[in-house]
């Protein structure tokens, strides 16, 4: 009962300095943190993380700031020639969804994976111009000359999506640092290898639009994935460290950090069938917002946008209350 009371004297602190935040909004979020939810780990190699001792009431998304654009609002060069987009780890989930969008929106799209085969099958999906190659980001050297291969074939970059992660090689659960060590490889070096070398090429060219991928795990140090939840604040800090640059330059170089929560984005793995998951979004919901946020160069995007008051709660919780939460049955952000 103190945990409850705490935790909604806390969101309505919150909701006070929030117009867009209501009072029910607050009690229904502090509800379910004191009834536990969180990071678990499971057996399953599939699935690493389980949330929540109970279900969630089902929260509806607020309505949208913004629209998403057709084709024909889709902006070219001068000229009217078609705009290029790279899309990395694009063969399964957002990813591939993402090349998708771009394609029928009118962007000439190359997409980038480990498994080619994958690639094929959305290629043959796509009936506009597309380009396909193997990428490994855990391999950087190998990924950048990839990279700036691709820019060359395509005749040039507008805008690149780094969507690959390194999440579903780890074992969170074994104590060894290299079951972790893939997450790290991809999610921070190699994602940072790539996206310096296509803001590289940006400023060269003085333009250009840098999307990055982030969590709501990386707002707080999660601590039954420790690897994970690091990998992805460090993208968050990079990626606003690299917008800071350009705005205090006054470039037209944008950067937009997309910030999911729960996404069924792998066809192997149904999020909605776990008592513990909340507030899970469609893969078509999620890219809804996602195309969105491209679309009006966002700075920071959650997806759904939903999940921004998760966001809003986690940098108003107080460290102890935060750990009473997470050391309950099923507990853990």
């Amino acid at each position: 009962m103190r945990l409850i009371l705490l935790s909604c004297f806390i969101l309505s602190n919150l909701c006070a300095h929030n117009t867009t935040t209501h009072s029910s909004d607050a009690l229904c979020i502090a509800a379910q943190l004191a009834a536990g939810y969180g990071l678990d780990s499971i057996k399953s190699n599939t699935l690493k993380r389980n949330r929540c001792i109970t279900t969630i009431q089902d929260y509806p998304p607020s309505p949208r700031l913004w629209r998403t654009c057709s084709p024909a609002e889709v902006l070219t060069k001068e000229g009217h020639e078609p705009k290029h987009a790279i899309v990395i780890g694009a063969s399964v989930g957002m990813g591939k969804e993402i090349s998708k969008r771009l394609a029928a929106q009118g962007y000439i799209v190359s997409m980038t994976a480990r498994r080619v085969e994958l690639l094929e099958k959305i290629q043959q999906e796509i009936p506009t111009q597309t380009y396909i190659t193997r990428m490994d980001i855990s391999q950087p050297d190998e990924a950048i000359e990839t990279l700036r291969t691709l820019i060359e074939q395509m005749g040039g970059l507008d805008l690149i999506i780094i969507a690959a992660t390194g999440f579903w090689d780890c074992d969170f659960d074994d104590s060894d640092w290299k079951k972790s060590l893939p997450v790290l490889t991809v999610d921070v070096i190699g994602f940072f290898a790539l996206a310096r070398t296509a803001l590289n090429f940006f400023e060269q060219q003085g333009y250009g639009h840098l999307v990055g991928f982030s969590s709501i795990d990386g707002l707080h140090g999660v601590a039954s994935v420790q690897a994970y939840s690091a990998s992805k604040a460090f993208c968050s800090r990079y990626l606003e460290a690299e917008r800071n640059k350009f705005m205090q330059k006054n470039m037209p170089i944008y950067v937009t950090e997309l910030c999911p929560g729960w996404i069924n984005s792998k066809g192997d793995v149904d999020f909605t069938q776990l008592t513990h998951a909340y507030w899970v979004e469609s893969l078509d919901d999620a890219c809804n917002d996602i195309m969105n946020a491209i679309h009006n160069k966002e700075n920071v995007a959650y997806i759904t946008r939903r999940w921004e008051k998760v966001a809003k709660l986690l940098s108003t919780i107080p460290a102890d209350l935060y750990n009473a939460l997470s050391a309950r049955p099923g507990g853990g952000f």
